[in-house]
């Protein structure tokens, strides 16, 4: 089983939410509506998803064995 790595770029970020919609067990929205990592390191595969739904491009998924970049 694979880790990801999340990496947000918060000055992308506008809120949208997707990524929470997305995978809810690692992203939410912080009270000024930008996307936080609820965790550094996961291996719900479901953080590719929310990062390809991310509507501005602000979440990197890397996979932790390889590091490279998955989305």
């Amino acid at each position: 089983m694979s880790a990801f790595r999340i990496v947000i770029d918060r000055s992308l970020c506008s809120g949208f939410g997707s990524c929470v919609e997305h995978a809810p067990t690692a992203f939410a929205l912080n009270g000024s509506g930008i996307a936080s990592a609820l965790v550094s390191e996961t291996d719900d595969a479901a953080v590719i998803d929310a990062a390809g739904a991310c509507p501005m491009g602000a979440i990197e998924i890397y996979d932790c064995s390889t590091g490279k970049r998955v989305a």
